[in-house]
């Protein structure tokens, strides 16, 4: 079960004090210093799962350190992976300076020093993996620690939006999925770290492959209409029936990852300037909605209001 870390549980002269120790505890021995001590404000959305840990982090401005003294204290021997939610931070481990910006991630180790630059009013995803079961699937990882996997390319927002919902839905899952969808976690972040270099990577279940390139292939096709289910089995070369198998095997619905990735894109664009003079219509038909009355009962059903509404609101 999450339990929830923050400096408003404290009085705020108390705040960094509270926040030093809620940062060890929740990962490894650290150092953590800030420009303003008197008027920080942090939070850590910790789930401590059977394989790992994960965590939304969000706060002030700080610097965290993981020193000598710090290794030798405590030898948790882990990886770590920070995943940039909001503003740009910064990984810093064995002379490579990784530089996220929203959507990117790298990856650090406990064995050895690393610095970690965090803005005011950041936000991040932040994984722990035990350090035998990545090196199981990524045998060179200590060579990839402090370089930023990007989060602009396709893969990279696959990465990005799989990473977070299936985080977020993974305490709400029955514990026999718990321990798939952890694993499906780490497979994420191993294909996209496999893509800095040429290196030899094994994937905890071959199906992860076909769905990735499943999800890719939706992300291209938004925009037709005439993209479903059954043009996604063609493109995939596969039965429906057999496709849908390996979906609902990682707790989704072919059809309803369609439509929501659509309504999303919708959505964005709605509270997006650029298209402030776009009418809603070309906007939904530009992602593959062109029914108004569908889009207007879909988006109610997934945003709680009009679409209208939704924009005025933004």
């Amino acid at each position: 079960m999450a339990i929830l870390l923050s400096t408003e549980s404290v009085r705020q002269t108390e705040g960094f004090a509270y926040w030093r120790e809620a940062v060890c505890d929740a990962y490894v021995h650290l150092d953590c210093q800030c420009e303003r001590p008197d008027d920080f404000r942090g939070e850590i959305l910790l789930n401590r799962l059977s394989r790992l840990s994960a965590s939304f982090v969000s706060g002030s401005q700080q610097s965290v350190r993981r020193r000598r003294r710090d290794i030798a204290r405590a030898g948790e021997d882990s990886f770590l992976i920070s995943l940039q939610m909001q503003k740009e931070g910064g990984v810093l481990q064995d002379g490579r300076q990784a530089r996220l910006k929203p959507g990117d991630f790298a990856l650090y180790s406990s064995v050895d020093r690393y610095n970690l630059e965090l803005p005011d009013r950041f936000r991040q995803l932040v994984v722990q993996i035990p350090r035998d079961m990545l090196l199981s699937r990524l045998p060179d990882a200590d060579l990839m620690t402090g370089i930023s996997v990007s989060g602009s390319s396709v893969m990279g927002r696959i990465i990005h939006d799989s990473a977070v919902r299936l985080v977020s839905a993974i305490d709400q899952s029955p514990a026999q999925v718990q321990h798939s969808l952890q694993d499906t976690v780490v497979d994420l972040f191993v294909t996209g770290l496999a893509s800095l270099r040429e290196t030899r990577f094994e994937l905890s279940r071959p199906e992860q492959q076909i769905l990735l390139r499943a999800d890719a292939e939706i992300r291209a096709n938004l925009g037709d209409p005439d993209f479903d289910r059954h043009a996604l089995a063609a493109a995939m070369g596969l039965s429906l029936r057999r496709l849908s198998e390996l979906y609902r095997s990682d707790g989704r619905a072919i059809s309803s990852e369609i439509r929501t990735l659509r309504l999303d894109r919708i959505a964005a664009d709605l509270k997006d300037s650029r298209y402030a003079r776009h009418s809603i219509a070309d906007i939904a038909y530009r992602w593959g909605i062109p029914s108004q009355q569908s889009l207007a009962r879909m988006f109610k059903e997934r945003f709680g209001r009009s679409p209208r509404d939704y924009r005025a609101n933004g």
